[in-house]
């Protein structure tokens, strides 16, 4: 994040805003309603699970167009995760770091416009805009009839998770709430979520590369077939110059059938509530 930033003290949060120049001036009042959202004062949590709580919500000023922001806040973790963090450090900046790291090599990531932690309790947040794109990958459900727009989105993709791996990251949850599909020629994607994105060292390199193809591939996706998804992993493979395809498969297919063991069967996409805020500044 840039040293320049503004820094400002809401509420019991300290908080660190980068913001683009529309939005600038208006960072007190952005730093106010941000610290309400967190706080769940203006709209429930979208998406909560045990160590974080996600919030979609609009910011507008006066009678300016709404901005859609994302809220997440990340909990202050107990016993032997609080020791993780103490070793790994602050979750919410190494978003920060990994964001600039990913933009840098020619991947695409949300920025983080605000960070912030509260003082009290250790909690942090960040904020960044919506990603741009026609949506999340699950919404290639509705592309049932565009048969060749939905295949030339499949080979993007394994080309593009090939293009994230060969820069040396590996995604912690890389799943289709996390992509973001920018329809047009060629496709583009966004990717988001990156608490848990890391450079990707030599050993296990390849074990933890095929995990983001798995955690993909244990959701099913209404409209995809098999054939579909070995579209995409034949593009990861071309992508990454892999000789044998059929190794490949066999590998991914042996680790998705033990995470679907696990979990009990193909996880349903059941979308979260996009709880929008009418709440403007």
């Amino acid at each position: 994040m840039n040293p320049t930033a503004d820094r400002v003290e809401v509420d019991g949060w300290r908080l660190t805003l980068a913001l683009p120049a529309p939005v600038r001036e208006l960072h007190d009042r952005l730093a106010e309603f941000v610290v309400a959202a967190a706080d769940g004062r203006i709209v429930e949590p979208m998406r909560r699970s045990r160590h974080a709580r996600t919030f979609q919500t609009q910011f507008a000023a006066g009678t300016g167009t709404p901005t859609s922001l994302f809220v997440k806040v990340i909990e202050r973790p107990r016993r032997l995760k609080g020791l993780k963090r103490i070793l790994r450090g602050s979750p919410a900046r190494h978003v920060v770091r990994v964001t600039a790291e990913l933009v840098a090599a020619g991947l695409n990531a949300p920025p983080v416009w605000i960070l912030g932690n509260e003082i009290a309790t250790g909690r942090e947040l960040l904020v960044t805009p919506r990603a741009e794109g026609n949506g999340p990958l699950h919404t290639l459900a509705g592309l049932a009839g565009a048969v060749a727009t939905k295949r030339a989105i499949l080979r993007a993709l394994g080309a593009e998770i090939a293009r994230l791996h060969r820069g040396g990251f590996v995604h912690g949850d890389l799943t289709p709430f996390n992509i973001f599909i920018v329809r047009g020629e060629p496709p583009r994607f966004v990717l988001l979520d990156h608490e848990r994105t890391r450079r990707s060292f030599f050993l296990g390199r390849t074990r933890r590369q095929l995990r983001n193809l798995v955690q993909l591939g244990r959701f099913n996706l209404p409209g995809l077939s098999r054939t579909d998804r070995l579209r995409t992993l034949a593009a990861y493979a071309a992508a990454i110059n892999s000789r044998d395809l059929r190794a490949l498969a066999r590998r991914v297919n042996a680790m998705l059938e033990r995470r679907i063991r696990r979990d009990g069967g193909l996880q349903e996409v059941i979308p979260p509530a996009m709880i929008q805020s009418n709440a403007s500044v």
